[in-house]
């Protein structure tokens, strides 16, 4: 009988110690401990007991959001929907040329295994890897082949958001557990802001401490450029695109671009509205506003005034163009049309921000050499 209750002794501690166990894997817990975000809305973190989190507002309005749990040992369980990583990753897919352009300031070039279309990758060492296909191309057609992407099995897939949830979240990467990170950058509207979402993805790699050293040099720059300004009275008026088809999209008077040109010393034309996103307006309607203005920059593709006329002869009569100020975000294009503007460059506004200042206003940095902007003649 002795033996008998000491054998059911152990088995009754056994159950309670895999009850405990099983309890405390099964915890739940919250996300309480914010960091503040010196300029960027559109993603928050979270640096809890165990674990980290990322959450990342997928529309404009801030009501749908993702929760990105990253973990480097025990697994935690939220009690509201999450993405579970552990971290750092192994591999990662890039859909944008920010994000390589991030990665590269990160110093995490090596976890790029796959991205959009190479032949708009600028990086060298990106580009290099694509054309030995060490780096898998999966959206050539701008559709995100499903099967070259689980071939190439990443373990995520950072991307902006498309507006639709499933494309987003196809469910055969999801099984093969290939997690979606949504990040919606875009929507900033400070170019500060933007390149803060470095911390973020800094996350993902276990590089905190490099995104926020990387982060404050370049906001000290971009603030010691923009404080020259603080006296200027003589602000040039600009105006930027060109049209497409029939329709003229021109950034929002609080898109990151119109806060660029403010900062340096401008007074861009379409300034006063509150969009983030584009305008999409008439040709009829740009020279109505634009026909006097100062300068004209980010004319895509276009190299001389020649290619600017060609588009359009209507073009000729708006004043930048008669004066020869138009100035393209082209300078940096390698053969196949990766441009480092839209990788490096937006991941340095203390660069672009020379740049423009050195455009608007030459005598204030008279040593600086444009970068990522060219005059066209």
């Amino acid at each position: 009988m002795k033996k008998n209750i000491f054998v059911f002794s152990i088995v009754l501690l056994f159950c309670i110690s895999c009850n405990t166990e099983q309890k405390k894997k099964e915890t739940i817990v919250s996300l309480t401990h914010t960091q503040q975000n010196a300029y960027a809305t559109y993603f928050k973190i979270y640096k809890e007991e165990g674990f980290s989190a990322v959450v990342t507002y997928t529309n404009k309005e801030k009501t749908d959001s993702l929760v990105y749990v990253l973990y480097a040992n025990e697994k935690p369980q939220l009690s509201y929907n999450a993405y579970y990583l552990k971290e750092p990753l192994k591999s990662a897919a890039v859909l944008d040329a920010f994000f390589i352009g991030a990665l590269n300031n990160l110093n995490c070039l090596d976890y790029i295994t796959a991205v959009d279309n190479s032949d708009y990758v600028y990086n060298p060492i990106i580009k290099k890897k694509c054309g030995e296909n060490k780096v898998k191309q999966l959206s050539k057609s701008g559709v995100l082949d499903i099967e070259q992407t689980l071939v190439c099995k990443p373990d995520a897939i950072f991307i902006n958001p498309s507006g639709d949830t499933k494309k987003d979240f196809d469910t055969r990467l999801l099984k093969a557990n290939i997690i979606p990170i949504v990040c919606a950058d875009y929507y900033e509207n400070d170019p500060l802001a933007r390149v803060e979402w470095v911390k973020a993805l800094a996350l993902f790699f276990n590089v905190e401490q490099r995104a926020d050293s990387l982060f404050s040099s370049i906001e000290k720059k971009y603030l010691q450029l923009q404080s020259m300004l603080d006296t200027c009275t003589n602000k040039p008026t600009v105006f930027t695109e060109h049209k497409t088809g029939d329709v003229w999209f021109v950034p929002g008077g609080k898109s990151t671009m119109a806060q660029l040109l403010k900062n340096a010393g401008a007074d861009y034309i379409f300034k006063d509205n509150d969009k983030t996103a584009s305008l999409s307006l008439n040709i009829e309607q740009v020279i109505s506003k634009a026909a006097d203005a100062d300068f004209w920059l980010n004319l895509h593709y276009c190299n001389t005034k020649a290619d600017v006329i060609k588009l359009d002869k209507r073009y000729g009569v708006f004043n930048a163009y008669k004066k020869g100020n138009l100035y393209n975000n082209n300078a940096l294009v390698d053969e196949t049309g990766g441009n480092a503007y839209w990788e490096s460059g937006l991941n340095h506004p203390d660069e672009l921000l020379a740049d423009l200042i050195k455009i608007f206003h030459p005598n204030l940095l008279p040593n600086h050499t444009l970068k990522y902007y060219k005059q066209l003649k």
